[in-house]
């Protein structure tokens, strides 16, 4: 038996082997293959290159382009690869290929193109392979956006919604460095926040009520401060907010606007109207002395002379 079976390693039976080969990859390799001309005309495909395209055999394929088949802006974008291939000589591999059918189905090709040569070494076109790598790329993605939302809610207090202590000294860390390097005089200030009597009003209304107002003054601070503030739940009832491109006369006026804001709204505990205040430290950042730590003591002294001379107010 074995002295009927064909030598495929003698060099006279290399046409057969060439057939066998190719027609193997045509009819059976999972990621499709397609030739084509300097037009961009497909001349050979491979079987799942056609059942991609929606045809079913590979010479309803021949003559055709990638805008017979695929939006114009894809096709384009495939085109415009094929001549920079042909013009430089050089595969460009590994290209991640987005086709938008439409808003609820993307697919994603991982593809290769390269010169076509013919026997004088000319180069007459293109060929290419592809596959379909959209499950991997969904996962991908939505890996992705699982990172960031774990990222996410590790910057963030879960009770009031805000951004947390640990995302407050990353944030104001930044923002000295930023700062700092500017060559204007813009700067920005910080807000620290306690709410008055909180000790009290847990004792006489019970730790659920205490976060109603917890939650109340967070919602307040976040709707009463513009989009380029950020603010901050640092502990248990102290607040944080980062005011930018904001000097101390400007920062003065936003922090007695919440003051006079939170001491004016009612807060509803156990059915009943109570008023809520806040004492509030600030500082204003100076680029002659980049001390992080000093900026946060001052507004721990200023917080703490609030306290002192009554609460319900800003000392600076």
């Amino acid at each position: 038996m074995e002295g009927t079976m064909t030598d495929y390693t003698d060099p006279a039976n290399r046409k057969e082997i060439d057939k066998i080969v190719l027609n193997t990859i045509c009819k059976y390799s999972m990621d499709t293959v397609y030739f084509k001309d300097c037009n961009s005309r497909f001349i050979w495909n491979s079987l799942g290159h056609v059942q991609q395209l929606g045809m079913r055999k590979p010479e309803d394929v021949i003559g055709k382009t990638d805008f017979d088949f695929f939006p114009k802006d894809f096709a384009q974008s495939a085109r415009d690869t094929e001549i920079t291939v042909m013009a430089s000589g050089q595969a460009i591999l590994n290209v991640t290929e987005e086709l938008v059918l439409d808003d609820d189905n993307v697919r994603y090709f991982l593809a290769s193109k390269y010169p076509l040569y013919d026997d004088n070494g000319d180069i007459i076109g293109t060929w290419g392979t592809s596959k379909d790598v959209t499950n991997q790329k969904l996962l991908e993605k939505e890996l992705e956006r699982s990172y960031r939302k774990m990222e996410l809610l590790a910057r963030v207090d879960d009770m009031s919604g805000l951004y947390n202590r640990r995302h407050f000294y990353e944030k104001i860390d930044k923002l000295v460095s930023l700062y700092e390097e500017r060559e204007d005089d813009s700067t920005f200030s910080l807000a620290v926040i306690d709410v008055d009597d909180m000790k009290t009003i847990n004792d006489q209304y019970g730790q659920q009520n205490g976060d109603i107002v917890l939650k109340t003054i967070a919602e307040i601070l976040l709707s009463n401060t513009k989009k380029s503030d950020t603010c901050f739940r640092t502990g248990g009832d102290e607040f944080a907010i980062l005011l930018l491109d904001s000097d101390k006369m400007k920062a003065l006026g936003a922090a007695k606007r919440l003051v006079d804001l939170i001491a004016g709204t009612p807060i509803i505990l156990d059915g009943k109207r109570e008023k809520v205040t806040i004492s509030v430290g600030l500082a204003t950042f100076d680029k002659t002395n980049p001390d992080v730590s000093e900026l946060l003591s001052i507004t721990e002294r200023k917080l703490n002379k609030s306290k002192r001379e009554g609460k319900n107010q800003v000392s600076f």
